[in-house]
Order: C-alpha cells, then sequence, then structure tokens
C-alpha cells in the first residue's frame, strides 16, 4: 500500500490527512471513499489503519483527522469533499459515522458507518438514519460485542429507514473493533475494509446480511452475503464457511507528506436532526493524548450548547 500525508486548510488550523491507495500506474489518486475516526481517536487510531489499509488494496481512501466536535467535524468533512472533487463515498466510525451521515451532499452515494453509536442509555441516535435520502446505499459494520450498538435494535432501525441498508456482523469485536485475542483486530480490521469494498462494488439486492469472524484456528473469514432470512443474529449458517472463502491480507504503515488546495463546498442535504446530532460533542481527556487513544464515542461525549447530559437524561438524537 502506497500512502501520502498532507493538509486541507480549514479555519482554526489545517486538516491532517492520509491518502492511502495501492501502488500502481493505473491506480486512481483521487480518493473513493472518505473517512474519518471517532470522538476519542487519530489517524494512528488500529480501527482506522487497519480498515484503511484492506480497503486500499483495491480502492483508494482519504482518512482525515477532527475535532470531538461533531459540528465542527462535518464542516471539515465538507471542506474535504470539495477540495477532493467530491467523491461519492463517505465513512467514518463511531462519532465519525454520525458526521459522514450529516455531511452527504446530493451526490453522495454510499455511506460506510462502522461501529455507528446508536445508543447510549437512554439516547437513541436513529433519527438521522431515517433522513437518509432513498437514492443513498448504506452500510453497517457492527461487532456483536458493541455495548453502544444493539444489532436487534439496529436491525429495528434499518427496517425504518428510507434507502437501501446492508449489514455485516464482526463476531467477537467491541465498539472499538477490538478482538480477544488482541493479535486478531489487525486481521479483522483489513478484512472490514476489503468487504466493503466488495459491497461497493456489488451491493447485491437479495444479499444484505454478512458475518466476518474467527475459526478455532485463528483464522479470520468471510461468510459471504446471505439473504436477510438466512443471516440472523445467531443464525448457525453465518459459521459453516470455509478457509476458502478468505484472501491472504498484508501489512503496510502509511507515510510520506504533502499539501493541497481547498475548493468550495457543494450543495449540503439539510436532514433533520434533533438532540445530540444538531449540538456539539466533546471528546474525553483521551482525545487530547498524544499517543493513539480509544476511538469511541462514549456516553460522556456528548455537549449541547456546553451543558454535559448524563445518559440517563439525554434525549434522543
Amino acid at each position: 500500500m502506497a500512502a501520502r500525508s498532507f493538509s486541507i486548510p480549514f479555519d482554526p488550523k489545517p486538516i491532517p490527512c492520509i491518502l492511502s491507495n495501492r501502488p500502481s500506474p493505473l491506480h486512481n489518486t483521487q480518493p473513493f471513499l472518505i473517512f474519518t475516526h471517532g470522538a476519542g481517536g487519530t489517524l494512528a487510531s488500529p480501527a482506522i489503519a487497519n480498515f484503511a489499509t484492506g480497503f486500499s488494496h483495491q480502492l483508494s481512501i482519504l482518512c482525515f483527522q477532527g475535532n470531538s466536535n461533531l459540528g465542527s467535524r462535518t464542516k471539515m468533512f465538507s471542506t474535504v469533499i470539495s477540495d477532493q472533487k467530491a467523491p461519492t463515498s463517505l465513512g467514518g466510525r463511531s462519532m465519525g459515522a454520525r458526521a459522514a451521515v450529516l455531511a452527504a451532499t446530493e451526490e453522495t452515494k454510499h455511506l460506510v458507518l462502522i461501529s455507528y453509536p446508536l445508543h447510549t442509555g437512554d439516547q437513541v441516535r436513529d433519527q438521522i438514519l431515517l433522513d437518509i435520502s432513498p437514492s443513498v446505499k448504506v452500510i453497517f459494520v457492527s461487532g456483536d460485542r458493541d455495548s453502544m450498538c444493539d444489532l436487534t435494535r439496529l436491525e429495528g432501525v434499518r427496517s425504518k429507514m428510507k434507502c437501501q441498508t446492508w449489514r455485516i456482523i464482526v463476531e467477537g469485536a467491541d465498539h472499538g473493533m477490538d478482538m480477544k485475542p488482541k493479535k486478531l483486530t489487525e486481521a479483522v480490521g483489513i478484512k472490514t475494509g476489503e468487504v466493503v469494498v466488495g459491497w461497493i462494488r456489488t451491493n447485491n439486492d437479495s444479499r444484505r446480511e454478512g458475518r466476518i469472524l474467527c475459526d478455532e484456528g485463528g483464522e479470520v473469514k468471510w461468510t459471504g452475503w446471505e439473504g436477510a432470512e438466512e443471516a440472523m443474529t445467531d443464525s448457525p449458517k453465518a459459521k459453516q464457511k470455509t478457509a476458502s472463502d478468505i484472501a491472504p491480507t498484508p501489512k503496510s504503515t502509511p507515510s510520506g507528506k504533502s499539501s493541497t488546495k481547498a475548493m468550495s463546498t457543494p450543495k449540503r442535504r439539510k436532514p433533520t436532526t434533533n438532540g445530540g446530532d444538531a449540538g456539539n460533542e466533546t471528546g474525553s481527556k483521551r482525545a487530547r493524548r498524544t499517543t493513539p487513544a480509544a476511538d469511541n464515542d462514549g456516553p460522556n461525549q456528548d455537549n449541547v450548547s456546553g451543558r454535559t447530559r448524563s445518559a440517563g437524561k439525554a434525549r434522543a438524537a
């Protein structure tokens, strides 16, 4: 994988970016997907770096770093979209996934939502999902140990969304896409990136569910897409695939520096939002560390008009 670091002008300070793609003279240097991290993460967070590695095996991806304020992150998304000639695929993990939904333009065709933080206590962040245009295709990637995205509740929201949706369940993964044992985390993240590329290229309307899992020997496997009736949360069919379904996933490390200029911001949709999605999102102390931090959108990271809300009293957003 080839990687190029650069920054995009933004007030009050430039937006750090990493463009990753396969080193080939025929490979498009413009990003196919613009992606960002969660409230407590950075570009060095394993969940971001591993996903980008897998995705860039086939398509270019630009990951940008932002702060922990949801409104500001959404504006950063719009700035990056303009600078990169309006790519049609947007995505993010945790709070970054919420920002991707809010930043979607009339040209957006795909939304890649990893570890979407559907709920924290009594707060449910479903309205912006229900407002997504029917013309957009959405894929959710969630761990079955994700405490912020119950799979049954997510399925209920998907059934009410106006657009087409797909779902990948990562068996054994938590909200940060961390696995046990920890050595599996990198391989699972890379496989997730590869599978999402396949989804972007095919979008099979009749097969909307799939799983990433590890067998007893520690090998990471993709089950392939199944029809909704065949891929319920506890379906044993998702566990009957073989090692032949999986390709090796090489490692790589981003590097390099350059710069680029900003362009005008395209017209954005104006989804109806409420509560936390329209307000600010203040990161935890971990977001200010210089070392890679957990890339999570926790219950104490919602702040509206400067007033921190407890999870139990939060309004639905």
